[in-house]
């Protein structure tokens, strides 16, 4: 049997953990949620590894639950792999409900995995990225060992504040792009065009222009080897970071396969 994997990922960060969860399952395919996907045979296992935004799941990848198609998949083994900077909150529980109640299917295990914190246009970039790395690189490795294992484990339910932070989000991301700006430093390489995982970016005129489905991933920002694109006047002078082990080249692959 093979198995599968999804992610979202805007920096790297949950395409990394993915290819590492991947290294260690036999015919394991890595597919990225930005993009529907359309079951053609049974996998052993499905997993889904994801960021958490504001407490909860993206946009996109609420979408993706919600319209994949895991009718002849309800015997395989599914985990999840909740990606944070801060605190997870509701997107360990939130994904199960999703599962739950869209599929009747019970997510078996699902784990936290505290990552870099890259959401520049709320924080400074810590000083401490490859401290912080390498623990992630450590605390995977018994996260990966239990899905080998096909362990399952419990999940606590949703709190009110936690989910309404994330339903304010979520009702606001699309367009939050309005207030990302292109300075003069562009020179029109279409990395962010690129590394946009949802089709976000179209280049008009050699520079780039958002066109409002945004999922305010920061790809487009911190990917940018000219730091041209900003939100408000929030980021001109804080530090950017993407995953050390993956290129732009390799997430906008990924992205698009």
């Amino acid at each position: 049997m093979e198995n599968i994997v999804f992610y979202f990922s805007g920096t790297g960060n949950c395409l990394k953990a993915a290819k590492d969860i991947s290294k260690e399952l036999a015919n394991c395919d890595i597919r990225s949620m930005a993009k529907p996907f359309d079951f053609t045979k049974q996998y052993d296992s499905i997993g889904f590894v994801y960021p958490t935004y504001f407490y909860g799941l993206p946009k996109r990848v609420i979408e993706f639950i919600k319209n994949i198609n895991l009718e002849d998949n309800k015997k395989a083994y599914f985990y999840a792999v909740t990606v944070h900077g801060g605190f997870a909150g509701n997107a360990p529980y939130q994904l199960y409900e999703l599962l739950l109640k869209q599929h009747g299917i019970k997510l078996a295990y699902i784990k936290t995995l505290k990552m870099f914190q890259n959401y520049v246009i709320m924080f400074e970039m810590s000083k401490k990225a490859d401290l912080i790395t390498k623990k992630s690189n450590r605390a995977i490795i018994p996260i990966i060992n239990s899905i080998k294992a096909k362990k399952s484990n419990r999940v606590n339910k949703l709190t009110k504040i936690m989910a309404k932070s994330n339903r304010d989000f979520l009702e606001k991301v699309s367009t939050m792009d309005k207030d990302y700006s292109v300075n003069n430093n562009c020179t029109g390489c279409t990395i962010c065009e690129k590394v946009c995982p949802v089709k976000n970016i179209e280049m008009i005129n050699n520079k780039p222009e958002f066109r409002h489905h945004c999922e305010n991933c920061l790809a487009c920002i911190h990917y940018c080897p000219q730091r041209a694109i900003n939100y408000k006047n929030v980021t001109q002078n804080r530090k950017r970071y993407t995953n050390p082990e993956i290129s732009y080249r390799e997430l906008a692959e990924f992205n698009n396969k």
